[in-house]
């Protein structure tokens, strides 16, 4: 199966996708269905665990959404078995070094590019073993940037061949920097994103952004970021009942951004 959001990086379009927090097989297969580019299942703070990712991510097979997974840690077999359960690429956290980015890359493709044990569950109930032939063109490897040690390594890690793309989480940012949390206006926060940018655009690889909303997502996209999450599972719901319940007591409504990213 092709990997449309590696198709769209090597082609430079935008992509806006969804964060998933919640184990909800029906609502992952609604999600998947909305026009969205790709889904990101979260286990690292996602309310679910490897024994839900089996269930939603064959929930949203058959559509041309890409399903990633955020794994809990920089651990071969967690990255391992997220693919082996059908994921597309995963968004490694915390990732501060470049020994960091070589040990996400080398979990995340076959010899002799990577290290990747073979077992391909799903893919190969699905494609047979036809798709060791392709997995490592198929697979994206996407690394948080969120700390300042992550900052001061950024060269380093983004020049470690088999990267595909470099992602922000910004409330760590914020943190790692030392600023208040949610800070996204201030100077050294915004100078830390020109840098993120700077070093893909100088290895060729896609810039991603947790968006905590579609005006975040929004600006991120006109700010040269490649692809974006235009909010969670979570706060579209919260966001749905608050404008309900708005209009119903005839309320002004206000927005939602958290202003500057």
């Amino acid at each position: 199966m092709k990997n449309n959001l590696l198709r769209k990086w090597h082609e430079k379009e935008k992509s806006l996708g969804i964060w998933s927090n919640l184990p909800d097989v029906h609502l992952a297969e609604m999600l998947s269905r909305t026009g969205v580019d790709w889904i990101c299942f979260d286990l690292q703070h996602g309310l679910m665990d490897y024994s839900d990712l089996t269930r939603l991510l064959p929930a949203i097979t058959g559509v041309p959404v890409t399903p990633l997974v955020r794994v809990a840690a920089n651990q071969p077999d967690q990255i391992g078995k997220a693919l082996d359960a059908g994921a597309r690429g995963v968004i490694v956290p915390m990732v501060n070094s470049a020994a960091d980015a070589r040990q996400a890359v080398a979990a995340c493709y076959y010899p002799p590019r990577g290290l990747r044990s073979c077992g391909p569950m799903r893919d190969a109930m699905l494609e047979g073993l036809s798709y060791l032939g392709t997995a490592n063109d198929e697979v994206a490897c996407i690394l948080m940037i969120e700390t300042e040690e992550g900052l001061n390594n950024l060269d380093a890690i983004a020049a470690v061949e088999g990267v595909s793309g470099l992602f922000v989480g910004p409330m760590d940012l914020t943190y790692g920097l030392g600023l208040a949390p949610g800070d996204f206006a201030n100077k050294r926060f915004i100078e830390a994103l020109k840098a993120i940018r700077a070093a893909c655009e100088a290895n060729s690889l896609a810039c991603g952004m947790f968006g905590y909303d579609a005006a975040m997502a929004a600006r991120s996209l006109e700010d040269g970021f490649d692809f974006a999450s235009v909010g969670s599972d979570i706060s579209f719901a919260r966001a749905g009942v608050s404008q309900a319940l708005a209009v119903a007591r005839g309320e002004e409504l206000t927005g939602t951004s958290r202003g500057g990213y």
